[in-house]
């Protein structure tokens, strides 16, 4: 259980650091075409503020995800192409992982129609928070995870 709270939490901490990154990229990217000065191509400066977190979470998850493996035969390469939080060892969690993934797919399947519905006024919204589509997408996938996150605590207590 310990396993699924840490990447859970890791994970939704990355998601919301990435929308940050993303909008930090978007308010700065500035464009130019045949440029006399410039010449052609884009402008961009990376924020170490955003950047070094996101590496490191990446790096935690990496690595406390391997080393807390279920199939600890299994190896490095084997290990990184599947999903860490999804255990088919033991039985029990596979039971407690698919009801977990069905209340998540449930709570996704609700907040993107229920995060459509700014998008009516997306002109207005824009002008106020130029930002918005990154955060939204951050939302769904947080909520998704943290809906996952509840249940798999849920089932595994019960």
């Amino acid at each position: 259980m310990k396993r699924v709270i840490i990447q859970s939490s890791l994970n939704i901490c990355l998601y919301f650091l990435f929308a940050a990154f993303i909008s930090s990229v978007h308010d700065q990217l500035e464009v130019f075409n045949d440029d006399p000065v410039r010449g052609t191509g884009f402008n961009i400066t990376l924020e170490l503020p955003l950047v070094l977190p996101m590496i490191f979470i990446a790096i935690l998850l990496t690595v406390m995800g391997y080393l807390n493996r279920t199939n600890k035969k299994s190896t490095f390469s084997e290990w990184s192409v599947g999903m860490a939080e999804f255990s088919d060892q033991d039985e029990r969690e596979e039971v407690i992982t698919g009801k977990a993934t069905r209340v998540a797919y449930t709570t996704f399947l609700s907040t993107l129609p229920a995060l459509m519905i700014p998008f009516l006024f997306y002109v207005q919204l824009v002008e106020d928070f130029p930002n918005f589509p990154f955060y939204a997408i951050a939302t769904v996938l947080s909520l998704g995870t943290l809906s996952y996150l509840i249940a798999w605590i849920y089932y595994y207590k019960k």
